[in-house]
């Protein structure tokens, strides 16, 4: 793959006036050094290179910046050269490397460009770049701030940014040269409309015409028709009146029977009460018998009285009923009988009248056979005139119908007048009305702005409260957390110590004597404790602390003096044992002999301790030989030798003894003794520091509960001020909704003014014409009167007049003969209905003698029962009357049984006398019944005539058939018989041009789609580059973070005109807009982003200025494993401060400033290259 091999870089910027060279390699190139030494200058050395023209790009205000010495006019030249490896053919040159080359000169300004020492021009050498994306394509060149202003980038720059990598403006000028094709379609399918239009506009003179010819012949069936409709309105009322008295009549059946129900429940119900009665008697003493018999057969006495009474009124009261309805019935069957009579009389009469007319139309006929041969003979004489008068005769009919369209144009136009002028009224008034409106809502939103800036101020107020108050809440949240920490280490601190003296005090050790010397370290000239000045090599610890383990912790003066002062000081202070070694007495000191030879030997045990005092390592440690094991520290011992081993085992000499350290340290307490007071003084501002603290966190409490109210008075505000948004922009929408309806009224109020203006002068042309026409028809008549011969037209007119006085009373008489003729047949149906009538009126009569004698007969019965009842109910009751006199206990309650009994008695008359009425009403309801259906009867036989067999549908005709009459007589008069035939001749033109804008329909429709196509390839496009830019952000964060991070289309039906979304989750955090993290968080997710833009045109090289210099120590080690993975498919340069970074590099550039030039030092790691190798580089450099 093609990768940058090397880079020229000659008197540009910080580079001086050498040319100066760097080496790369594929994978990560770490280039790192102090700010300000030119390190980023490699990176705008190789932009310049391959073409950068832009001086902000270059960090640079103006061209000229960019030469070393811009002070120096003899050496105003600039060079850099990138050498590419090619080996692949990547670039399409036929050699393995590329070398590209620009140069400067101070005095033109101007760039030359090479290709493999060839000039050549920009744009080729661009375009041979362009092939393998190894241009400045804005995201291969990552620079300082980019990274910053990758993540400000709102949602709309984001989809901007994938929009122009993958080159959507292609779709984009495809679309509009679509639609520039689109409007030229449109165009001529607009002449193409506009001239349907004026065939249409032919049409519509033609139609009109025409719809008058066939309307002439629709209106006379359309005539019967509707007389027909009226006909079946009447006969749907009489069915209506008809279904409604036979409701009334079966619901009257209906109540009657339930009154026949009534009664029988009312006669069970007093059954049911005289048992109850009978068994309250039967409960009674058995002294009472015979009263309970007397009292049951009195009760059964007076019910059967009482029954037989209610009887018999009834049998009276319906021979009343009956007697009435039979003279009533006597007297329907006069009036019927009457009627007839009367209706036999008009049917003979109009039998009269029919034979009158007969003979009257047979004269009539007569005489129009004479009068026809009178007016053909007339009409032989005027045949010469004929071809004269016709012609005139075709100019005046031709001038009517010139005439017929002027007083339709004129009554058009008059009309169009009235309506254009109530439009224009209308628009005045709509105008004042919303200009009143506008103003309204103009001073409402005013005072509404009003209160809402005052509302944004007291929010502003609080806002910069609660602001303040939560500065002061972190500060002492962090400040308590401070102290909290320091009181617990401090805590923790002082109790170490303290544990450590108390020991140290307790056992009475050196350690106290040590402690007690040190403070007056000065005054008995002590350099220090032995431990504390010598130093030894870590593989020999045990060994020395085995040999020096009783020394350790001795006291080093500077002479004898001062060991003598130090012993007595410790005897006056009673201090425990101490050892003391003066360094005067040790410059004579001698080593031991240790032998050679031995490999086990290592050496003496001085020759690996260190120390200022040089003699103070042969004092202790000269007589002592340090050997690799035990066994040969033993064999040295027995030979007269102090031998240890590396292991801590200890030998004295002949093997007198042997000690062992394996794992001791050197106790120290003196520190512990010495820092005694200073851990009193501590514990006492500890105590102090407590009480700080909580003072502060009361504080702190009370800033959270003040926080809290001005949170809450904040939300309060923030509600009103967005109900006050609210009502502001509803009242702008409504202002502006109101002011574009003005606006639009105003424009058709301007619109409707000119067309009054057009019509009135358009009326005034059509009003000239048609007085122009009317003259011209008054000359015609003149001409064609004056050529007709007086005399005969005078015949033939007196002739055609009687003629026509013939017809119509041919006419007449035809009219008038129906007329009798369905006349007639109603009376006849009238007299069949009236001899059906008297026939039921006569079976009714019958029925009702029926009735009255089987009542006359059961009213003798029942006066007889009544008799016996009576006489009988009075011998019981003079027994009752006796009965009660001895047993009157049970009277109460007989009393209670006998009123209910009376009143069911009562309401059994009452439900025979309703029952009786509605018997009464049932016969009256079938009466009219019977009359509608005889009229029924008459009006369908009307409606037959009419040529209907069924009833049409209802809807009301009275006022349609008086229309359609008056239409009838105006068309009559102005029938074109040609409109018919014209008309199909224009439509069969118009079909043809309906064809033509088909077929340019059918070419616009297939640009639409076009267009369709080209925005669903352009959404195709955009979505696969959207889920490359997600899967690959998705992977890379969780890499780097262990996260998430994901994009989102703000609304998925329309990708083009909405935003994208960075969200981001690190662990353990909710998900959020990559705008609303932290600043650390916001270059994390921006620089992943911007990688996984990179993954959408991969290039040859990465250039990074920086990327890294936001991130802590741990994102930036996992940042740099990525890039470091993506470095083995191509070439990353990368300037960094960050030594994570740096170490995971496998080349890395070091740069640093002498003179004012920048100087390169080149490292590489030490698994690829030797160590001397890398020394001998950088000296080299």
């Amino acid at each position: 793959m093609v990768h940058i091999k090397k880079l020229e870089v000659y008197g540009f910027k910080s580079f001086g006036f050498r040319n100066t060279v760097l080496n790369f390699e594929k994978g990560l190139v770490a280039i790192t050094g102090p700010n300000g030494s030119g390190k980023s200058n490699i990176l705008d050395a190789i932009m310049f290179a391959i073409g950068e023209t832009s001086p902000k790009v270059l960090r640079v205000d103006k061209f000229q910046s960019l030469f070393h010495d811009s002070q120096n006019s003899s050496t105003r030249l600039i060079r850099a050269s990138l050498h590419f490896d090619n080996s692949d053919r990547g670039i399409p040159v036929d050699s393995d490397s590329v070398t590209v080359t620009r140069e400067m000169e101070g005095q033109t300004g101007e760039s030359q460009y090479y290709l493999n020492k060839k000039r050549v021009t920009k744009s080729t050498l661009v375009e041979l770049l362009e092939i393998v994306l190894a241009t400045s394509n804005k995201l291969n060149i990552i620079q300082q701030g980019m990274i910053t202003r990758i993540s400000e980038l709102n949602s709309e720059d984001r989809r901007k940014i994938i929009e122009d990598i993958i080159g959507l403006s292609y779709f984009d000028e495809k679309k509009n040269e679509a639609l520039k094709q689109l409007e030229e379609s449109d165009r001529r399918l607009d002449v193409a409309m506009a001239r349907i239009d004026e065939i249409r506009k032919r049409i519509d003179g033609l139609e009109e015409e025409r719809n008058d010819q066939l309307r002439y012949k629709h209106l006379e069936s359309d005539l019967e028709k509707f007389r027909a409709v009226k006909v079946s309105n009447t006969v749907r009322t009489i069915r209506s009146n008809l279904k409604s008295k036979a409701e009334l009549l079966n619901s009257n059946v209906v109540r009657s029977k339930d009154l026949t129900m009534q009664i029988e429940k009312n006669n069970s119900e007093l059954e049911k009460l005289e048992s109850e009665k009978l068994k309250l008697l039967q409960e009674a003493d058995i002294a009472t018998r015979a009263k309970m018999e007397i009292g049951t057969s009195v009760t059964h006495l007076v019910y059967d009285s009482e029954r037989k009474r209610a009887l018999m009124k009834e049998t009276e009261q319906r021979l009343i009923q009956i007697e009435r309805r039979i003279a009533s019935l006597e007297i329907e069957k006069q009036n019927i009988n009457q009627k007839i009579e009367n209706l036999h009389l008009q049917i003979e009469e109009k039998k009269t009248r029919v034979d009158e007319r007969y003979g009257r139309l047979s004269i009539l006929k007569s005489d129009l056979a004479a009068m026809s041969s009178q007016i053909d003979e007339l009409s032989t004489s005027a045949n010469r005139y004929a071809e004269i008068r016709g012609k005139l005769e075709g100019r005046h009919n031709k001038l009517h119908e010139v005439k017929n369209h002027l007083d339709v144009s004129v009554a058009r136009l008059e009309e169009k007048m009235i309506i254009v002028t109530g439009r224009a009224n209308s628009l005045d008034s709509g105008n004042l009305e919303l200009k009143t409106n506008i103003e309204r809502n103009n001073q409402i939103h005013n005072d509404l702005c009003i209160t809402l800036d005052s509302e944004k101020a007291k929010l502003d107020t609080a806002s910069g409260l609660i602001d303040n108050l939560k500065k002061m809440k972190a500060t002492l949240q962090t400040n308590l957390k401070t102290s909290t920490n320091l009181l617990s280490t401090a805590d923790t601190f002082t109790i170490k110590y303290e544990v450590k003296a108390s020991t140290a005090k307790n056992a009475m050790t050196e350690d106290i004597a040590i402690a007690e010397l040190m403070k007056m370290s000065n005054e008995f000239g002590i350099e220090g404790l032995v431990h504390n000045i010598i130093t030894w090599n870590k593989n020999y610890e045990r060994a020395v602390l085995a040999a020096g383990s009783e020394w350790m912790k001795a006291f080093v003066v500077d002479s004898v003096q001062s060991m003598i002062s130090i012993a007595e000081y410790a005897k006056k202070k009673k201090l425990p044992r101490l050892k003391v070694i003066p360094l005067e007495i040790l410059r004579n000191v001698k080593r031991s002999y240790i032998p050679d030879g031995d490999p086990n030997i290592v050496g003496s045990l001085a020759d690996f301790i260190n120390s200022d005092y040089k003699e103070l390592p042969d004092f202790l440690f000269g007589n002592t030989a340090l050997v690799k094991n035990p066994t040969s520290a033993y064999l040295l011992a027995r030979e007269g030798c102090r031998a240890v081993s590396v292991g801590g085992e200890l030998f004295e000499p002949s093997v007198a003894s042997m000690s062992a350290d394996f794992g001791s340290t050197i106790s120290d307490l003196t520190h512990a003794l010495l820092l005694s007071n200073s851990i009193d003084i501590l514990r006492n501002l500890l105590t102090k520091l407590r009480r700080l603290i909580e003072e502060k966190d009361n504080d702190l409490r009370q800033i959270v509960l003040r926080i809290d109210r001005s949170e809450s008075e904040k939300f309060e505000i923030e509600r009103k001020i967005a109900n006050l948004g609210t009502q502001i922009s509803n009242l702008a929408m409504l202002v502006h909704e109101d002011e574009k309806k003005l606006e639009q009224l105003t424009l058709e109020n301007i619109t409707v003014h000119s067309q009054y203006e057009s019509i009135k002068l358009e009326l005034d042309g059509w009003r000239r014409r048609l007085a122009l026409v009317g003259l011209t028809i008054e000359r015609v008549c003149q001409r064609m009167e004056g050529m007709a011969d007086v005399s005969i037209r005078s015949q033939l007119g007196q002739m055609n007049r009687k003629r026509g006085q013939i017809f119509g009373s041919i006419d007449a008489d035809n009219l008038d003969l129906q007329d009798i003729l369905t006349s007639s047949q109603v009376l006849k149906n009238e007299i069949g209905m009236a001899v059906e009538r008297l026939k039921i009126l006569k079976e009714e009569a019958s029925d009702l003698e029926t009735e009255r004698k089987e009542k006359i007969v059961q009213a003798d019965e029942l006066k007889f029962n009544m008799a016996s009842i009576e006489s009988r109910l009075q011998i019981e009751r003079d027994r009752e009357q006796q009965v009660i006199d001895s047993a009157g206990t049970s009277v109460g309650k007989l009393q209670v049984y006998e009123q209910k009994i009376k009143a069911l008695k009562e309401n059994e008359r009452k439900l025979s006398k309703e029952n009786s009425s509605l018997e009464k009403d049932i016969a009256l309801v079938g009466k009219d019944i019977s009359d509608l259906n005889s009229e029924e009867s008459s009006l369908i036989n009307n409606l037959r005539l009419l040529g209907c067999e069924d009833l049409l549908e209802a809807f009301d005709v009275d006022t349609i058939i008086g229309e359609l009459t008056a239409e009838f007589d105006t068309i009559k008069t102005r029938i074109n018989l040609l409109a018919d035939e014209v008309y199909v001749e224009v439509i069969d033109g118009y079909r043809g041009m309906s064809t033509k804008r088909n077929l340019l329909e059918k070419e616009r429709h297939s640009i639409v789609l076009f267009i369709e196509e080209i925005v669903t390839e352009k959404k195709n496009v955009f979505m696969e580059a959207f889920e490359k830019v997600d899967s690959n952000l998705r992977q890379t964060f969780s890499e780097v973070t262990g996260g998430t991070a994901w994009l989102e289309v703000e609304n998925k039906e329309v990708e083009f005109s909405e935003g994208i979304m960075l969200m981001v989750q690190f662990q353990g955090k909710t998900g959020r807009e990559s705008t609303a993290l932290s600043g650390g968080e916001k270059t994390m997710a921006a620089i992943i982003f911007l990688l996984a833009l990179q993954s959408l045109k991969p290039s040859p090289f990465y250039l990074m200025d920086e990327v890294d210099a936001h991130l802590d120590a741990q994102n930036t080690e996992r940042l740099s494993k990525v890039l470091l993975e993506r470095s083995k498919d191509n070439q990353m340069l990368m300037v960094t401060l960050k030594d994570a970074t740096v170490a995971q590099a496998s080349m890395i550039y070091g740069v640093y400033s002498r003179d004012g030039v920048s100087q390169v030092v080149r490292y590489k790691h030490p698994s690829q290259l030797p160590f001397e190798e890398i020394r001998s580089e950088a000296s080299a450099n």
